[in-house]
Formats: structure tokens, C-alpha cells, sequence
């Protein structure tokens, strides 16, 4: 499992963390924390192990060596506007879970069969769980996300978008 962003209260990594330890203790499944911010070293050093791994913050290479090497990008905010990790996410072919505040959950997500929406932190160990237990389902999830990036939100649809604006705006 993936996180990537910075570690500040309202993001809700150490309910991730604590949900993760909880499910996946001593079975074969890591997290990767990737960013810094406030509560990087607090977090570091009450809950890096072998199944944590905090790797501070990537740029450019290092950070899509990570996008490739994750199975699944869980991103728990407790409000995010729109979540640009999660279009990251999706391009780079990971099923991704989110909160129910993350806007993006809405036109990424939601009957794309892309991932997962979740309300509560139970929620979230509950489907890392379900995708950790079921390849077919990753697979799948893993498959329609590049191609939801590739075929529909892409630069055609910021440009149709545009277009539209523009036609309406000299309409009225």
C-alpha cells in the first residue's frame, strides 16, 4: 500500500498507519509513506518498522519508482479538495482507496470501478483487505484506472472543457 503526500493532521495518516498495523500485523503487505510535513518525524519514530517504511519526500523518478512499485494508493484525508495524488495514482495503473472527502472521489472513483470510496476508518481496513485478498479485483481495478486516464481524463477533456466555457461565454 501506497500513501504519498504530507503528513499533517488532516491528511488522517496515523489512523492509516494504526489500521494497517492492526490488519495486516505479521501478514505479507507494506506501506509506503512517502512526504514530509509536521508530524514526519513523530510518526517516523513511533511507527517506522518493516511494514511501515516512511521515505520522506520524492520528486520526479523516485516518486514514480514508487507509483510502480505499490499495488494500491490509499489516500484518508479528512477533506481534500480534489486529491491530485489520486490522477496520479490512476495513470500510474493503482486501484486507489479514499475517503469520502477527497473530491476527486467523485469523477475518478464513484462507478468506475477504479477503487474504493470509504466513510470510516473501519471502512478503509476493510477494503485494503478486500483488494490485498483478491488479485482478480486489483487486476481488474488496475486495468480500468489506466484506462480511464488514458481514454477520457486526459488533456482532450481539459481542452473540450475549455472549448465549451468559451463557446458558452461567447453566447451570452
Amino acid at each position: 500500500f501506497l500513501y504519498v503526500g504530507r503528513i499533517i493532521k488532516r491528511k488522517n495518516i496515523e489512523a492509516l498507519i494504526n489500521k494497517f498495523n492492526t490488519i495486516f500485523y505479521n501478514k505479507d503487505a507494506v506501506l509506503r509513506i512517502v512526504g514530509d510535513g509536521e508530524y514526519y518525524n513523530n510518526f517516523k519514530n513511533k511507527y517506522a518498522s518493516d511494514q511501515v517504511i516512511f521515505t520522506g519526500k520524492l520528486i520526479d523518478s523516485g516518486l514514480v519508482h514508487e507509483f510502480h512499485n505499490a499495488s494500491c494508493l490509499v489516500c484518508p484525508s479528512i477533506f481534500e479538495p480534489w486529491g491530485l495524488v489520486v490522477n496520479e495514482a490512476l495513470s500510474a495503473g493503482l486501484p486507489v482507496i479514499v475517503s469520502k472527502e477527497v473530491g476527486a472521489c467523485y469523477d475518478l472513483i464513484e462507478g468506475r470501478d477504479t477503487g474504493f470510496v470509504f466513510e470510516s476508518d473501519n471502512e478503509m481496513g476493510d477494503r485494503m483487505l478486500q483488494i490485498f485478498n483478491n488479485n482478480k479485483l486489483l487486476n481488474t481495478y488496475s486495468k480500468n484506472a489506466i484506462l480511464l486516464m488514458k481514454n477520457y481524463w486526459n488533456y482532450d477533456l481539459y481542452l473540450n472543457s475549455l472549448n465549451l466555457v468559451i463557446h458558452e461565454f461567447k453566447n451570452k
